[in-house]
């Protein structure tokens, strides 16, 4: 799978996606999203094949399969959370997803759900 960057643009509802080149580092656009809800925190699977997103705008959680050869992304579903996600985080295996969420006046908590894909 080629290097890819992939950037939150929450004013415009999308994921924009870069591709990195390995030598210089230099970032070239390489395609959209369509990310309804302010794309904010993504995680990605240790096997490089599911990218996790948090939304802020409408409080969700979706998840992006990534294809191996662009780096292009197709959801595979989203669910809806009672707070936005501020930090999202895969275990080591790839089995769960990690998210913490904020409430105004309230410490974040962690909790662990099982992945979709």
């Amino acid at each position: 799978m080629p290097d890819v960057l992939f950037v939150g643009l929450q004013e415009d509802d999308k994921i924009a996606r870069f591709g990195i080149d390995a030598g210089s580092g230099k970032l070239a656009p390489s395609g959209e999203t369509s990310a309804a809800g302010a794309p904010s925190v993504f995680a990605v699977s240790p096997d490089r094949r599911v990218l996790y997103v948090g939304y802020r705008g409408t409080p969700a959680i979706e998840s992006y399969r990534i294809d191996p050869a662009s780096g292009a992304l197709t959801s595979l579903g989203r669910v809806a959370t009672e707070h936005w996600p501020t930090y999202l985080a895969t275990d080591r295996a790839g089995k769960y997803l990690l998210s913490a969420t904020t409430r105004a006046g309230t410490r974040s908590c962690i909790r662990s759900e099982a992945t979709v894909r």
